[in-house]
């Protein structure tokens, strides 16, 4: 009988694997692999444009910006870091984690919203990079945008390993790209800059803080649904605490330093696209720096939403996705092609598409995280039966109605362009915490469900 080939750590070979469980004998990689990951992933321009909300669209002063960004991005690194413990303990993705709290078939739900939410952060990411490209090497957006499209898709087919080592080389080139930047624009940053009550989404003090806090968190909340993705292949007795410190201070560190660094150029200059960068901020010669990290860390960002929004469309895996999506690779090339043609929608008002858009994902994620973060913490205590998540006899779990119910609580505190909820209209001072209502709501209902005894034990 022929050995069975084994993928292991082989950087240029098509990842074969999809949803199944990770074996023994493919685990491998270090705790530090995460930290370059997600450093390399997060020190890039739609990070920087984060932060850049908190002065131009809120009317923070610098210090009250770089506020919001410390304590958003503090309470978001801590589920992040959590939840990627999860990954070499189960060897499985994270929304096939989902499973047991949701059920079978109610967890297609937060699997088809991730993966329209992985179209969506690969148009937003694309849109910038194209910009950066374009400027470079003046090719046309239509050019530059199938240029970035091809790249980020082909990391994405060839999967994990391949993305890990991408990343590893990424958060050296990215953080001296960056740092160039930095060092310019201390010099330059208006650090006693009020506050600008005509901006257009000021809500005085208390609402703009609450909603740049809420903007900081959001981004991260980006990719709650991925963590597990990137350390599921990890040894399984690899030290939970130093997965969780590698996520953790990594993701707190880049997300600090560009939102913050985004925070100061708004002081300068409103930065609405890369190419401000040069044209309104930085020389010339600085500013092709600028524009080759801008689209480097293009990659780097999307290359992750491709791969885990390929992963959770799988997570639907009835006959009919099984038909659209027979691999993993196919639904990775199909998301960067959707992704693709929805980047031609964000060529124009890209704060206010980003803001709403980031604040649209998070209404669906806190809900979905408080649900699979106590499921494991509290319901399950950490015990890793695999079991419960390939199980199709449980349809709809309880997690599945405490998500939905938590949604629907929070309707009334939502506040963006698309639509303002009641109690946000009447308290705008409250800015948005539709999403920690929703947490709070899902986090309460799921627990007594399990308390009862309605979440099944795995």
């Amino acid at each position: 009988m022929a050995e069975e080939h084994l993928y292991r750590d082989q950087v240029l070979e098509v990842e074969p694997h999809g949803i199944e469980p990770v074996k023994d004998a493919e685990r491998h990689g270090r705790p530090f692999n995460a930290f370059t990951l997600w450093f390399g992933a997060n020190v890039e321009f739609a990070t920087l444009t984060t932060g850049a909300l908190m002065v131009t669209l809120f009317g923070l002063s610098f210090w009250q910006g770089i506020t919001g960004v410390v304590i958003g991005n503090l309470l978001g690194v801590i589920f992040l870091g959590v939840l990627s413990t999860f990954g070499p303990k189960m060897g499985i993705p994270q929304l096939i984690q989902s499973r047991r709290a949701f059920g079978f078939f109610g967890n297609f739900f937060p699997a088809g919203l991730n993966f329209i939410a992985g179209v969506g952060w690969f148009a937003v990411n694309t849109v910038l990079g194209v910009f950066a490209l374009d400027w470079l090497l003046h090719l046309g957006f239509t050019v530059s945008l199938v240029i970035m499209a091809a790249i980020q898709i082909a990391f994405a087919i060839y999967g994990y390993n391949l993305i890990h080592a991408f990343e590893k080389i990424m958060a050296v080139v990215l953080t001296i790209l960056f740092l160039i930047v930095t060092v310019f624009a201390a010099s330059h940053i208006d650090y006693a800059l009020p506050m600008n009550v005509k901006a257009p989404v000021f809500s005085g003090l208390s609402g703009s803080l609450i909603l740049s806090v809420g903007v900081a968190f959001s981004y991260i909340l980006g990719w709650m649904a991925f963590a597990s993705d990137y350390t599921r292949y990890l040894p399984k007795d690899t030290p939970s605490g130093k997965i969780f410190w590698n996520v953790s201070l990594s993701t707190f560190i880049s997300c600090v330093w560009i939102e913050g660094l985004g925070v100061g150029l708004a002081t300068i200059h409103p930065v609405f696209v890369p190419t401000d960068l040069v044209t309104r901020l930085l020389p010339y010669s600085l500013g092709v720096f600028a524009m080759i990290a801008v689209a480097l860390g293009t990659i780097t960002a999307n290359v992750l939403n491709v791969y885990s929004g390929a992963l959770s469309i799988l997570a639907i895996d009835v006959s009919a996705v099984r038909a659209v999506f027979p691999k993993r690779w196919v639904a990775a090339l199909v998301l960067g092609v959707l992704g693709t043609v929805l980047s031609f929608a964000g060529r124009s008002g890209y704060y206010n598409k980003y803001t709403d858009f980031l604040l649209l994902l998070a209404y669906w994620v806190a809900p979905w995280l408080a649900v699979v973060f106590f499921d494991y913490m509290v319901i399950h205590r950490g015990r890793e039966g695999i079991s419960p998540f390939y199980d199709r006899s449980r349809g709809f779990g309880p997690g599945f109605w405490a998500w939905l119910v938590g949604i629907l609580a929070s309707v009334p505190f939502f506040n963006q362009s698309i639509y303002l909820g009641a109690i946000a209209r009447n308290l705008p001072q409250l800015g948005d915490i539709s999403y920690y209502v929703s947490f709070v709501v899902a986090a309460v209902i799921y627990l007594a469900f399990g308390r009862m005894g309605l979440a099944r034990d795995s």
